[in-house]
């Protein structure tokens, strides 16, 4: 029954890493035992599970039902440990992070560094990326997300809301002008954020409670938000961007804040997610505890006028 329950956790992480040698790493056994553990299993169902190349392996149809089962005894293992180490209150092990990389760049990989001096025990792995994960299929502990479309069955607690300004550089100001309402933003040259999942072409505004939102267009559109930002401070046009990107080029005067009286109002919510488990890892709860307590002070609150 042991060797029986080896081979399916064995076959689980060959499944999720599409490779034998990554696999053998994560297990911290051999590739040649990992390769020993698949053939058993095959010869003792009588089925093929896996399909070898020389680069990376795939599974066969029945292979990938059976590894799911072994996903589950893994969850099932996992929520066991999380619910002794509550007992204990331990903060061990490997958190393995995921983060929306331009916020991951600009704002928390300062504050990880404070987090693991505070719990010395804990590897931090952090991975920096814009689209949306599958949590449990990639192994994520936490997921810091500024996203609409958050995955089904998770744990999503709002940290903060991210906020935006409207700008540009001096140096295309000085050559295409200032724009002073919503809709002579249809006449300039607007940078918009695009991805395969996400486009902001669409920006809204506030003024005296009135709302005004407009479809802007441009010959720049990029999928990278601060790529968004060095487009801007270059001259290539008017850009909508997070204030958590600005606090330096606003107050170095590379870019400049228009339409003061018009106040932005996109707000992009920014959430920590997490798997729905029965025990939650003490690791994860302290991760979550301490963004919540530090990410909103950290820069997203919206900066004031006379920040600029």
């Amino acid at each position: 029954m042991l060797d029986n329950l080896q081979q399916m956790v064995v076959l689980a992480t060959v499944a999720h890493e599409q490779h034998f040698t990554r696999a053998a790493e994560f297990l911290g056994i051999s590739k040649s035992q990992v390769s020993k553990q698949i053939r058993y299993l095959e010869e003792r169902l009588g089925v093929q599970l896996v399909q070898r190349n020389t680069r990376s392996v795939s599974l066969t149809e029945a292979g990938e039902q059976y590894a799911a089962y072994g996903r589950k005894l893994m969850e099932t293992m996992q929520d066991a440990e999380a619910m002794v180490a509550g007992y204990r209150n331990e903060v061990s092990g490997r958190l393995k992070i995921g983060i929306a990389q331009s916020f991951g760049n600009v704002q928390i990989t300062r504050l990880l560094s404070a987090f693991q001096q505070q719990n010395p025990s804990l590897e931090l792995e952090v991975h920096l990326f814009d689209h949306r994960p599958n949590l449990l299929e990639d192994g994520f502990d936490c997921w810091l997300a500024i996203h609409e479309n958050l995955p089904e069955g998770m744990v999503a607690k709002k940290l903060a809301d991210c906020q935006f300004k409207l700008v540009a550089s001096p140096e295309y100001i000085e050559e295409h002008g200032m724009p002073s309402h919503p809709s002579d933003l249809r006449e300039h040259n607007c940078i918009t954020y695009q991805s395969v999942q996400r486009t902001y072409d669409q920006w809204p505004f506030s003024r005296d409670g009135s709302d005004q939102s407009v479809t802007v267009r441009g010959g720049y559109r990029i999928n990278n938000a601060p790529a968004v930002l060095e487009a801007a401070k270059s001259g290539v046009g008017i850009a909508y961007i997070a204030t958590y990107l600005l606090a330096d080029e606003l107050k170095d005067g590379k870019l400049k804040v228009l339409m003061s009286d018009w106040k932005p109002t996109l707000k992009l919510p920014i959430y920590a997610v997490y798997p729905r488990r029965e025990y939650l890892a003490p690791k994860v709860r302290r991760f979550v505890d301490f963004l919540a307590e530090n990410i909103e002070r950290s820069a997203i609150a919206p900066l004031n006028d006379n920040q600029l």
